[in-house]
């Protein structure tokens, strides 16, 4: 079920764009909206797992923000992603090129702390529960130094994201880490556990697909005016 509300959020925020038509001022301001967001549920993340929050009433709280923030930002981020395509399709981006690369850098930045972000989390969590995930490998058929190589790739993974800014390394990290989460899944599905068990590793791939699909959408972005932009 969670699966299928991800998809539907993101579905709905891209339709908006051919319903409402929003230009690129509106989506500048839902781009910097969805950074904050993307800030504010890191933040809340760390605050809810590692702070040893014990009030229950606090703890309600975070999670409703985290369930509800999440949510809304999957809106949000299939709103942009569909704008993005839009202002491409139609070539708007060559008439304002700056503004499409603000859009574009804007949410890059917003899904990259998102998704970094929730990576060096499980890390944390796993380092955490170290005597757990020991026996899940080895009930997988894995050796135990294959627990401390994923850990490692998906923090060098996350970092590589964050750093592609820089050194422009997030496609060949994002791509790592899909490549780690259709492993997840295989090894659910191997054990025959619940399909459930199964939903956050497709979360993740689905967000790691958009992120590649944004990643793409900046190279499409016009270096001159005279640059054409073409969706193949």
């Amino acid at each position: 079920m969670d699966i299928l509300i991800i998809l539907g959020l993101l579905i709905a925020g891209c339709l908006l764009n051919f319903i409402a038509e929003p230009g690129f001022g509106t989506a500048n301001v839902v781009s910097r909206l969805y950074l904050v967001f993307s800030i504010v549920l890191a933040g809340t993340v760390w605050i809810y797992y590692f702070a040893g929050i014990k009030n229950a009433a606090t703890l309600n709280v975070l999670n409703i923000l985290l369930q509800y923030g999440g949510y809304l930002s999957r809106l949000l981020l299939g709103f942009l992603t569909g704008n993005i395509l839009v202002k491409i399709w139609h070539k708007d981006g060559v008439n304002d090129r700056s503004g499409l690369k603000a859009i574009i850098r804007t949410t890059l930045w917003a899904i990259s702390i998102a998704i970094a972000n929730s990576y060096l989390v499980a890390t944390v969590g796993k380092s955490q529960n170290m005597p757990y995930m020991i026996g899940f490998f080895k009930q997988s058929g894995y050796a135990i130094w294959f627990l401390y190589f994923i850990m490692a790739a998906e923090s060098l993974c996350a970092l590589g994201i964050l750093l592609h800014f820089k050194l422009k390394t997030g496609i060949y990290a994002s791509l790592g880490l899909v490549v780690i989460m259709l492993g997840a899944v295989y090894t659910h599905l191997h054990n025959r556990d619940p399909f459930s068990d199964s939903y956050a590793a497709i979360s993740e791939l689905i967000s790691l697909i958009l992120l590649l699909l944004i990643y793409y959408f900046e190279k499409l972005t016009p270096k001159s005016p005279e640059t054409q932009i073409y969706v193949v």
